[in-house]
């Protein structure tokens, strides 16, 4: 990318493997341990799960300016004639990162993707990013839906980096294979305009005790041994305090079990390695 701002796409093919979780705790740890600024897309759907893990269900409720905007002819149209329509797409969080929630927009955003031209069609995002959030951000995060459609490959092609959550599960190594193969597929597809890999990937709701858990990260260890992140532990701390709309960065040490410690330990340190691999 021409410009200097971080990219990555949170994404796997897979639904409740923890990638609003992961978006939300990697963006406040940029956030907090790393002085940046940071903004979080949610491109994943219309329940804007990322919006109620910081507790804004109601604020984005109704956005008058949506991301699904971008996608539209009307796009130039609309940057030309309301004032500051980027900054009201974005909404401030309590934990430091910014957001742009999802609306219910996107899920005729996709469908009208089909129709534009194929030179086109997967740089829409990408431009955006360049043009409207370089300026204003040093990374950003985006939430991609959990199943392969026009969105999600804007997604791919404007970050070219991706960040695979993956619990412990058969059906997830293989899912983690195919990605990489559909990534070089992308890429010839685009006739190299972009080269999409997985930068990072992170072993989500990990039991210690238990030999699946054991054998799925000694596995992705081997296989993948500069990618594979400190995994994330199991937790009940994660869905109680998103329930009240707050990451495990909003709790303080005596709201938290030991699992609820170490998650947000290893979150830090897998948004060091993620930095890292970003700025390579």
């Amino acid at each position: 990318m021409s410009d200097t701002l971080l990219r990555a796409s949170v994404y796997v093919g897979k639904g409740g493997v923890g990638k609003t979780t992961s978006t939300a705790h990697l963006g406040v740890s940029a956030v907090q341990d790393h002085d940046l600024d940071v903004l979080l897309i949610d491109l994943a759907g219309t329940q804007n799960d990322l919006a109620a893990s910081f507790g804004l269900l109601d604020e984005v409720a109704d956005p008058d300016a949506p991301i699904s905007a971008i996608f539209g002819d009307d796009w130039d149209f609309i940057q030309e004639n309301i004032p500051n329509v980027v900054e009201r797409m974005i909404f401030k969080t309590d934990e430091g990162v910014d957001l742009i929630p999802s609306d219910v927009g996107l899920s005729g955003a996709d469908n009208n993707l089909a129709s534009v031209n194929l030179e086109d069609r997967y740089k829409i995002l990408d431009e955006f990013l360049t043009e409207e959030i370089a300026p204003r951000y040093d990374l950003v995060l985006m939430d991609l839906p959990g199943n392969e459609n026009n969105i999600v490959l804007n997604g791919l092609f404007a970050s070219e980096r991706t960040i695979v959550p993956l619990k412990p599960g058969e059906f997830e190594r293989n899912q983690l294979s195919n990605l990489e193969n559909d990534l070089e597929e992308f890429e010839l597809d685009t006739n190299g305009e972009v080269s999409p890999v997985v930068s990072m990937v992170l072993p989500t709701m990990v039991d210690s005790v238990s030999n699946q858990s054991s054998e799925f990260v000694e596995y992705l260890s081997e296989e993948y041994p500069d990618r594979t992140s400190t995994p994330i532990k199991d937790t009940q701390n994660i869905g109680n305090l998103q329930g009240e709309g707050k990451t495990l960065f909003a709790a303080a040490d005596d709201e938290l079990y030991g699992t609820g410690k170490e998650a947000r330990t290893a979150y830090r340190e897998a948004t060091t390695k993620l930095l890292e691999r970003l700025r390579q």
